[in-house]
């Protein structure tokens, strides 16, 4: 099977680019093949037969007309499907007097040297509804229309025939595709039972061959398994292959891959006084919390509530991949060169750091951005703007199983302590400390200066444990979780107007830093919790605002954004691609001396698109193991 090609630039947003895979000439038997797609969940084909009309080879392709199912064409213009045969006719009835075909239109398929685009697309006749592709350039297709055709006669005995025409011609050419291709109905005699048929089988697929061997081949599949029996001289072997649902219907799984953000539903705030992360129509849906009820995608931290940019972009690769019936397939997301010039933020490159930027702050970031955050603006202290760079590559995975099987919700529970250059405390399991060694070094927390904003709270010491998995299996749909290493910047810019963040702003020498974080966001489409915990028993947890704010009973948490399964806003992408998903991250930061409200918490709810294929990265990351995490 030939693999679907990605999408040309400029058309992520349309239909799926799907190419047709088949060969120029249907001289050869073994050409009047079904042009196999594959798909996720019930919602679209997992086959389509495919019609390119006939006509000229040099421009046979330009529009060719899918029929969803497995039935092979009679001819290269003509599928001819009886009454209630399930590889061809959707309808599910098998003496009811009609057959209902599935056909959508594609555009510039293989087979010919197809144009770049077209000038004009027709579909005839236009009773039949049947929708154009979102774009005439590049690979496309439309929309699955409904055709049905009714048996003639008076007894339903005869053939019916529904002939549609399509008629494309190139742009900057004089070259046209003219197909007249035609659907037909043929009777099921009353004596002859209906086919056996189950919702997870599909019927056999025969692929025929001009080849005078005395072996046949017939493939039976479902969206995820392909049995293949093979009967030879001398016996019958027959082979399982599991296969997994794509991130992009018609694309393989090992490719690169985009998420860009966008807008959401409203939710009320983490700092609600009632229906936190709940649906909301305005601010007293949220217990009358004012500005609480927003539109995502939002951010907290510390009680404040930012509105973060629609602008972002993950893009991440899965060079292999994962196996059924698991399918959880890694990725990676690139970086490039982890210590570039950080354009973004010039004032932290600035000799002897006069404007005094975090440590890490003052070493660049990645040149090659693959996580992009525009910067934005935060409306508190009369209008600040804020920033996230990546500093370092990420990775996670992706989980396209069919019953969704993974567990992919994450916890965060963090204790402002020290705990030592192990990254562990005394006596806890070696496993759980930097290099596997438990160094029993932990200061005492009156050598930190005692649970206070100016003791324990005041440098970017402590312990952030996190776990993967648990409750219960993820929501039905695809789920993304991934760790991007982050710095984010917020200041007083010198060159917006008052009380705005004008776009493109950067953070400059002279500027004032209100506050600099590095953040390792486990960003999850599964549901996500965080918490402040005493997970040394020194009676110190939080040194600072917490998740809402230092006088609020519920700062430490645990604050959970819930997945889909519990009604949450944490959703995965669904299968067929039709909607996108919505992302959850919560964490603790320790923001040390240069915030004045040192331990946070910090949530974030990002709504994204579904998942596109975009031109190949290479990425190869290790994530590597630190303190706090």
């Amino acid at each position: 099977m030939k693999s679907a090609l990605p999408s040309p630039p400029g058309v992520e947003a349309a239909a799926p680019a799907i190419r047709s895979p088949r060969n120029a000439s249907w001289r050869t038997p073994a050409c009047l093949l079904v042009a196999t797609f594959v798909a996720v969940g019930g919602a679209s084909p997992s086959r389509a037969t495919s019609l390119p009309g006939g006509g000229p080879a040099a421009t046979d392709c330009y529009v060719v007309l899918n029929a969803q199912g497995t039935a092979l064409a009679a001819r290269p213009n003509r599928l001819e499907c009886k009454d209630g045969d399930p590889q061809c006719d959707q309808d599910g009835d098998c003496h009811n007097g009609s057959c209902k075909f599935r056909v959508r239109v594609c555009i510039d398929q293989d087979g010919c040297q197809a144009p770049s685009a077209l000038r004009s697309l027709q579909i005839g006749p236009a009773k039949l509804a049947i929708p154009r592709p979102t774009t005439l350039s590049g690979a496309a297709c439309g929309d699955f229309a409904d055709v049905p055709v009714s048996l003639k006669g008076k007894g339903k005995t005869r053939p019916g025939k529904q002939v549609i025409v399509l008629k494309a011609r190139a742009q900057g050419a004089k070259s046209t595709d003219i197909d007249k291709d035609t659907l037909v109905c043929l009777p099921r005699p009353a004596s002859e039972p209906c086919p056996t048929t189950t919702t997870s089988t599909l019927p056999p697929i025969v692929v025929p061959t001009t080849s005078t061997s005395t072996s046949t081949t017939s493939t039976s599949a479902t969206t995820s398994t392909i049995v293949t029996t093979t009967t030879m001289l001398g016996g019958t072997s027959t082979t399982t292959t599991t296969l997994c649902p794509p991130l992009v219907v018609g694309q393989p799984i090992p490719n690169t891959y985009r998420l860009n953000g966008t807008t959401g539903e409203k939710r009320c705030t983490t700092n609600s006084a009632s229906n936190r992360f709940g649906l909301c129509s305005t601010d007293a849906d949220c217990g009358g919390t004012a500005g609480a009820c927003m539109t995502l995608p939002w951010v907290t931290a510390d009680g404040q509530v930012m509105p973060f940019s629609t602008g972002t972009q993950t893009t991440f690769t899965v060079a292999t991949e994962g196996a059924a019936p698991m399918c959880e397939h890694n990725l990676c997301i690139p970086c490039g060169n982890p210590n570039a010039s950080c354009a973004g933020i010039p004032g932290c490159e600035v000799a002897d750091n006069p404007n005094g930027c975090v440590p890490r702050g003052t070493q660049g970031c990645c040149d090659q951005p693959a996580f992009i955050v525009p910067t934005f603006f935060v409306n508190i202290l009369g209008g600040l703007c804020s920033r996230v760079d990546q500093i370092g590559c990420g990775g996670g995975v992706v989980n396209t199983s069919n019953p969704q099987s993974g567990h992919n919700k994450v916890t965060k529970n963090g204790d402002t302590s020290d705990p030592g250059a192990d990254c562990c405390y005394n006596g806890h399991p070696a496993s759980e400390c930097l290099n596997n060694t438990n160094l029993n070094d932990d200061p005492t927390l009156a050598a930190q200066g005692g649970c206070s904003v100016n003791g324990a709270g005041v440098d970017y010491k402590g312990k952030i444990v996190k776990a993967i998995g648990g409750g219960a299996t993820d929501a039905p749909g695809i789920h993304f979780r991934y760790t991007v290493p982050e710095l984010s910047t917020t200041w007083t810019d010198g060159q917006s107007p008052p009380g705005t963040c004008a776009n493109g702003s950067t953070y400059d020498d002279g500027e004032l830093l209100v506050s600099q974080l590095i953040l390792k966001a486990d960003t999850t489409t599964s549901g996500a919790t965080g918490s402040f915990t005493d997970l040394n028993g020194d009676g110190c947890k939080r040194a600072g605002a917490g998740f809402i704010s230092a006088s609020n009973a519920a700062t430490d948490g645990p604050i959970t954004v819930p997945g889909a399964e519990s009604g949450g806003p944490a959703r995965p992408q669904a299968y067929e691609g039709s909607t996108g998903s919505v992302a959850a991250a919560v964490s603790e930061v320790f923001s040390g001396p240069n915030s004045p409200i040192r331990d946070i918490g910090f949530v974030a709810i990002t709504p994204q698109n579904a998942a596109v294929v975009v031109p190949a990265l290479s990425c190869s990351c290790t994530v590597q193991p630190d303190c706090p995490e």
